[in-house]
C-alpha cells in the first residue's frame, strides 16, 4: 500500500504492536475506495449541513476554528460528512449482487420471535407447572412470575421480540420448529429445565433496509480480508528487512 511508503519501519512496528497497525491499514483502504466515489450534489450538501448542525458549527468563524483545532481542511470535513452516503453507494455498486445468497443462508437466523420461558433447575417442579399450564389451572404470566428461576421473571416469562439467533441453540432448535400458541414439554437447557410456547413469528424479508445492512456486512467482511492481506504483507516486509516483530 503506497500511503504506508511514507512511515519509517520503526514507525510501522510500533503501530502493530499498540494494534494501530490494522486500524491505519483499514482507514487507507476505506480512503482509496471513498476517492473513487460520488454521491450527487445536493445529498452532499445536505449532508454536510447536517455534520455541521451536529456539531454546532453552523456559524462560520466556529467552523474554520474546529478546522484548525482538527487540523482538518475543508476538504477533509466534506469527506467526513458524506463518507457514510459514499460506503453506502459502494455497497450497493458492488455487493448488491451477492446479498440474496447471504440472505438465504442466515435468514432463519434473522426471524424474529416472541416467546413466554419459564425455567427450573428442578425438572420434577418444571413438569408440575407444564402440567399446570395443560390443564389451565394458571395462566403462564403468573406462573413465570412466580417460579421462573432468569431474568423472564420480571416480564412474566415474556422474551422479545428479538432474533431466533438471540437464544440458546437449543432453545431457538425449539422454537423454529414449534408453532404459535403450541406449549413445548420441559427440555434441558444449559443445567435448567424450560418450558415455553411461541407466542409471536416474523419471518425476516429482504426489504430495502435488510439489502443494505447486509450489503454493509459483506463490505465489511471484504474490508477485514482485505485488511488481513495487507497487514500479513507489511509485516513480513518488516521482517525481511528488519527482522522478526517481537
Amino acid at each position: 500500500m503506497k500511503s504506508l511508503d511514507e512511515f519509517k519501519p520503526d514507525n510501522l512496528k510500533i503501530l502493530h504492536k499498540n494494534n494501530l497497525l490494522k486500524a491505519l491499514i483499514k482507514g487507507e483502504i476505506i480512503k482509496g475506495i471513498l476517492s473513487e466515489v460520488s454521491i450527487e450534489e445536493n445529498l452532499k450538501e445536505r449532508k454536510i449541513e447536517e455534520l455541521k448542525k451536529n456539531l454546532n458549527l453552523s456559524d462560520e468563524e466556529k467552523f474554520t476554528k474546529w478546522l484548525d483545532d482538527s487540523f482538518y481542511s475543508k476538504e477533509d470535513f466534506e469527506d467526513l460528512a458524506q463518507s457514510k452516503e459514499r460506503i453506502k453507494v459502494y455497497c450497493k455498486q458492488n455487493f448488491n449482487n451477492k446479498v440474496g445468497a447471504r440472505f438465504l443462508e442466515i435468514k432463519n437466523k434473522l426471524d424474529e420471535v416472541v416467546y413466554s420461558l419459564i425455567r427450573c433447575k428442578d425438572l420434577f417442579k418444571a413438569k408440575e407447572l407444564y402440567q399446570r399450564l395443560i390443564e389451565n389451572e394458571d395462566s403462564f404470566g403468573n406462573l413465570a412470575a412466580k417460579y421462573s428461576e432468569g431474568p423472564e421473571k420480571k416480564t412474566r416469562g415474556i422474551v422479545g421480540p428479538a432474533p431466533l439467533a438471540a437464544a440458546h441453540p437449543k432453545l431457538s432448535e425449539i422454537l423454529g420448529r414449534s408453532r404459535v400458541g403450541k406449549l413445548e414439554s420441559p427440555k434441558e437447557i444449559n443445567g435448567s429445565y424450560v418450558i415455553v410456547r411461541l407466542e409471536f413469528f416474523e419471518p425476516a424479508k429482504l426489504d430495502e433496509s435488510m439489502t443494505e445492512k447486509l450489503e454493509e456486512e459483506l463490505f465489511q467482511t471484504w474490508i477485514e480480508s482485505k485488511v488481513n492481506e495487507v497487514n500479513l504483507t507489511v509485516l513480513e516486509q518488516l521482517n525481511k528487512n528488519n527482522g522478526v516483530i517481537s
